[in-house]
């Protein structure tokens, strides 16, 4: 069906942009038709500034779609005027104003800066806006124009470090990864920790996308915030203390994400937009192999008198004829060989003979491919005096990074609002989406994390990319005279011998993703309605009901490794999978709201009001087993065994009532308090009935001040909040009692078991108590401001598992029983130090502080484990009195004068008495900064954001440290390394005793593999590690580094082993965009009828300028959580985009 869509929709949208000319005609007071006819006056004029001549102003007849644009010299003509019209001149910044013509020829008009908009008006809680000034807490804004400044396809390229006390982090993979959202630090133990996101009044679906098992599937997954089409964005208004996002009750503990769409604006006639990205993905931040040793083991392993370590090659390799090859003295995935000399040369596993020497380029390169991103939207805005339409289509099409995957988007937006009658207004809005999605990327974890899956510098990647899938589209193997199988239809094409040990996992990646195909169709419709009904002036009735429908279609085919002739038992590895997914949210409001203001001094504003939400969500899996009958015929009746099939359904309803009221005083103070009152159907009846209530103040002191405040003192504000919001539990959290399974015999019986935790039906939401005190201030006519802001609040009855009673069958139960506690300040700094005709520089700067402290656990618990690590060797934990996600491992033995102690090999003890806490996960301070420099028509954006604290486990550096495929793990390999010349006297390396060193005086000629002493070869690799043995005296002992590496930094709790330099702090300094645009000029542009056009460049992610994280991005996590966030598991690679833009305006 898809392939057919492209085509039809691009008709559809064809359609639509020219329905609204003819629709509109129709709706549009018949009047108007007639006055244009009679019009037959002309005017020009100028239109300036403080500044000199504005171009690209908007002169239009007020009440039709007849108007001018300005040029460079920002004058105008328009024809067609009669006595009476009112002319409407406006620009973006500036006041609208409006002038009666009388049968002058010419006007002068001077914009004046917009003071409406520097007393902005915000989206708040349920959609209601209000003034900024009002408001006694928090809000951050990001505009329509930061987040599509440099083309990116989901809201989180646009949002980082724009606000002060949010964190965004996008998981790799493109746009299907999913989005996090970390608002004022975690606010949950165990819960939900992502924020409400609610797009024009309607709560949307969003939550966690966390990873799957190891084994399992390894595709990075999205969540509901990806779906959102940043073209379609007018702005975003981030809620983020409790007395801001009191009204949304259970839902609101970690914050409030409120999205307005774009909408035509009263009167402006008729309006087309169009816009084109281009951009090109590029690896970025990947291990740097190291290119001086080759695959391989060293004599500590092979032994002091091998051949193959002394030479560090072998012959036990045979070619297709049978006869010897010359190999690296290992095919292994570790790095401990021969230094690479071009004048020796192997046999390589594709049968051809090679020099020594390494890949020329980072082989990660091979593995991915140029990602290719292409965006375009078209919109047309249509609005008269009663009537406001916008029409939107965007087209996404995305090749990822990732070979074999791409994803196509459409997303279609239709918003309006007409007057029915003078009181009685409608709004609407409507957005679908159809995205198919081939294989979404694939995680590189067991490329980096598993010992077969890494590759050294010798290793050709591309190579074996190429070659694992055969010709005839089975599963490449080993020749059979090498270990491996005859059983192959193409034995020609098989790899020589194994390229990376005795099973490559770069081979399964390769397959993974070449050989096996996901197919996602993605459907999801946002819908609402919104009549509003002024009944009388000051009182209004509002309504709302929407739909947030998502429908999935999920087909794995998964191609067969091997021809199923080769089968001995009737099974096959091909297989065949459907899984359908239906998420809804229903949404209905009604509010009654008045707002009036007595003796110009007094303003009472009230709102009584309902709301419900119902959400269903249901998922039906089917699957083959035991391979298909037929290879490759991807369908259910193909299954070789009993299909396996699933169904999960899941429903909520939650309702609430509640009132707000706000009063003013003579403009300069101004109270306000709510109260909700909620049900939920996710506990029972009779616990499920819950009361959040807030309560906030402003003064406005410059105002109070009048003539007494300064002149340079534009704005000051001073507000102080309280509220209580909530985080209820996931759906049948509460009253899971038990599990069922199935057995199947002659019969497929079914059983019930109590699970390890279990519910309970007497919990109720966390709560969330917060404080919140703010200062505002503006000077210098407004270029320069500032807000500061304080907050402090405790979460309490946090939901933790507690020790269940043995009679109960469980080993936990889930109770009302943690606290934790927020603390934090937030700092925002803005201004322009520069603004005349030609040149104008913006500079903008956030900065958040945030201490994370857990007050309480389960009584008598001091301690709660959120994830243990190989095998134990390292903890997230979290301790009362302490941050949360505090890294336990055990650590190197110490003296008293911190010397680490070395055992009789030679090598650190690891005291493994107890873990020892190196680390904690939370960041201490984050935010971000950027300038925007224009000069005529050129403007150069840069954004960098900033994160500092914080520790994460960084597996992949401590395995290939192990590995030695890193430069890290380069160290002492020769004499040329600052290795030590010596010799065993029982050829025996881990005999310590038989050791000799020799002087590297006397080893002027020396080569290894020919020179000896006393008939044992001499060695050129030793290594005395720095510390002091258990007598307290300095340490001597001979090991090699291959020893220090694989016998301190590999998998698990071996009792040499240890994790303390793994836990790494993740502070960064990032330049997170660069953009250079250009603006053509309007008396170019107004020659083919087009009011503006910007031609740009950008960069995203381009470079560090500061961190502390070891090989990978610092963002290269797994997951939403921020447990899997505390993580380098190995998501899939970073990317560094290039891209150009073109924005149209007509």
């Amino acid at each position: 069906m898809l392939k057919h869509f492209k085509p039809v929709s691009l008709i559809l949208v064809a359609g639509a942009i020219t329905l609204p000319t003819s629709v509109y005609a129709n709706l549009a007071p018949e009047k108007q038709e007639t006055a244009i006819t009679q019009q037959s006056g002309k005017v020009s004029g100028v239109v300036e500034d403080d500044f000199g001549p504005v171009a690209g102003a908007s002169v239009v007849i007020k009440g039709t779609t007849h108007g001018s644009i300005t040029d460079m010299d920002g004058k105008f003509n328009l024809e067609g005027v009669k006595n009476g019209d009112i002319i409407q001149i406006s620009f973006i910044g500036y006041a609208t104003q409006e002038v009666t013509y009388t049968g002058q020829p010419s006007l002068n008009i001077k914009l004046a800066e917009d003071t409406q908009k520097l007393d902005e008006v915000v989206v708040t809680a349920l959609g209601i806006k209000k003034d900024a000034k009002k408001l006694g807490y928090a809000v951050s804004t990001v505009s329509s124009e930061e987040l599509t400044r440099t083309g990116g396809t989901t809201l989180a390229t646009g949002l980082y470090g724009k606000a002060a006390g949010v964190s965004i982090q996008s998981a790799p993979g493109g746009g299907t990864s999913a989005v996090s959202i970390s608002v004022r630090g975690l606010s949950s133990i165990t819960g939900n920790t992502q924020p409400l996101i609610i797009m024009d009044g309607v709560p949307i679906r969003n939550g966690n996308a966390n990873k799957d098992g190891y084994w399992t599937n390894q595709r990075i997954e999205s969540n509901g915030m990806v779906d959102i089409n940043p073209e379609d964005i007018e702005n975003i208004s981030i809620l983020k203390g409790a007395a801001a996002s009191a009204l949304y009750g259970s839902e609101a503990a970690n914050g409030v994400v409120m999205i307005t769409t774009k909408k035509a604006k009263n009167g402006t006639g008729t309006h087309v937009d169009f816009s084109a990205n281009v951009s090109f993905d590029k690896v970025a931040y990947m291990p740097e192999i190291q290119k001086e040793y080759g695959p391989g083991y060293d004599n500590y392993v092979l032994g002091m008198n091998d051949q193959s370590a002394l030479t560090g090659f072998r012959n036990l390799r045979v070619d297709r004829n049978g006869n010897p090859i010359t190999t690296t003295n290992r095919e292994t995935y570790y790095s401990w060989g021969a230094k690479y000399d071009a004048n020796k040369s192997v046999t390589y596993f594709d049968g051809n003979e090679r020099a020594f020497t390494p890949i020329d380029h980072n082989q990660w390169n091979d593995i991915f491919r140029t990602g290719v991103n292409q965006t375009y939207n078209l919109s047309m805005t249509n609005s008269s005096e009663r009537n406001n339409v916008r029409l939107s289509y965007t087209f996404n099409d995305a090749k990822s990074m990732q070979l074999n995957s791409n994803n196509h988007k459409h997303n279609f937006n239709l918003s309006g609002a007409y007057d029915i009658t003078k009181n009685l207004k409608l709004n609407y809005s409507a957005t679908y989406q159809n995205q198919f999605i081939k294989n979404r990327a694939y995680r590189i974890s067991r490329l980096v994390t598993n010992y077969s899956g890494m590759f050294s510098g010798f290793t050709d990647v591309a190579y074996i990319r190429d070659h694992t899938v055969t010709s005839l589209g089975y599963q490449n193997s080993i020749y059979a005279g090498n270990g491996g199988t005859p059983n192959t239809l193409t034995p020609d094409e098989q790899f020589l011998y194994t390229p990376m040990g005795s099973t490559s996992l770069m081979s399964e990646y390769f397959w993974n993703i070449l050989g096996k195909v996901q197919e996602e169709e993605h459907q999801r419709f946002i819908g609402s309605v919104n009549p509003t009904w002024e009944i009388i002036p000051g009182l209004t009735l509002s309504g709302r009901l929407a739909t947030d429908l998502t429908i999935d279609k999920i087909e794995n085919k998964n191609n067969t490794e091997n021809a199923h002739v080769f089968s001995t038992n009737g099974q096959y590895s091909d297989s065949y999978g459907l899984k359908n997914n239906r998420y809804s949210i229903v949404y209905s409001d009604i509010m009654l709201m008045f707002d009036k203001t007595f003796a110009d001094v007094h303003n009472i504003t009230a709102n009584l009001g309902w709301n419900a939400r119902q959400e269903s969500f249901y998922e039906s899996s089917v699957s083959t087993s035991q391979g298909l009958t037929q290879e490759n015929w991807f369908h259910l009746n193909a299954s070789v065994g009993t299909k396996n099939a699933s169904m999960t359904k899941r429903d909520l309803l939650k309702t609430g009532a509640f009132l707000t009221a706000s009063y003013g005083y003579n403009n300069w103070g101004f109270l306000e308090g709510s109260i909700r009152q909620e049900k939920t159907s996710t506990l029972r009846h009779g616990n499920n009935s819950f009361w959040y209530p807030s309560v906030s103040a402003s003064l406005l002191y410059t105002e109070l001040l009048g003539d007494k405040n300064p002149s340079w003192w534009n704005y000051g504000k001073i507000r102080l909040s309280y509220g209580i919001v909530g985080n209820a539990p996931e759906i049948y959290r509460a009253n899971l009692a038990f599990e069922q399974g199935s057995l199947t015999r002659n019969n497929v019986y079914t059983y019930n078991t109590i699970p390890s935790s279990i519910g309970n039906e007497s919990i109720k939401p966390e709560t969330k108590h917060e404080i919140e005190v703010g200062i505002e201030n503006k000077f210098l006519n407004n270029r320069l401001g500032m807000e500061f802001n304080f907050y402090t609040n405790t979460i309490k009855d946090q939901i933790l598992p507690a020790t269940a009673a043995t009679s109960m069958g469980a080993n936990s139960m889930l109770m009302n029983v943690g606290e934790l506690a927020n603390k934090g300040i937030e700092l925002n700094v803005y201004g322009t130090p520069i603004e005349n005709k030609d040149w104008k520089w913006d500079l903008r700067a956030n900065v958040a502080w945030n201490k994370n402290t857990v007050k309480k656990l389960v009584d008598g618990l001091d301690v709660l484990s959120h994830v243990n690590i190989d095998g134990g060797a390292a903890t997230l934990e979290s301790h009362v009195g302490e941050a949360m996600g505090d890294w336990y491992t055990y650590t190197w033995k110490t003296d008293e004068n911190g010397n680490r102690i070395v055992g009789e090999n030679g090598l650190y003890i690891t005291d493994t008495s107890k873990r020892h806490k190196v680390g904690n996960a939370m960041p201490k301070v984050t935010g971000g900064f950027g300038t925007s420099l224009s000069y005529k028509n050129f403007t150069l954006d840069m954004a960098f954001d900033f994160r500092f604290g914080g520790c994460l486990i960084n597996q992949p550096w401590q395995y290939m440290k192990s590995v030695g495929n890193i430069t890290d793990a380069i160290g002492v390999r020769d004499h040329e390394t600052g290795g030590i010349f010596y010799y065993s006297e029982t050829d025996n390396l881990a005999d310590k005793g038989s050791i000799r060193v020799v002087n590297a005086g006397e080893m002027a000629n020396y080569k290894r593999g020919e020179t000896m002493i006393n008939g044992h070869y001499v060695w050129d690799n030793g290594l005395i590690l720095p510390g002091v043995k258990e007598d307290g005296t300095p340490n001597d002992i001979i090991v090699t580094q291959f020893e220090a590496n694989d016998g301190s930094y590999g998998w698990g709790t071996s009792a040499t082993m240890t994790y303390q330099e793994a836990i790494q702090k993740n502070s960064y300094i990032k330049c997170r965009e660069i953009s250079l645009g250009y603006t053509l000029p309007v008396n170019l542009t107004n020659k083919f009828a087009c009011s503006r056009l910007t031609v740009s460049g950008f960069v995203r992610n381009p470079f560090y300028v500061y961190r502390t994280l070891k090989l990978f991005d610092s963002e290269t996590t797994d997951g939403t959580d921020w447990i899997s966030q505390s993580q380098i598991g190995g998501s899939t690679a970073s990317a560094r985009t290039f891209g150009f833009s073109v924005r149209a305006s007509f």
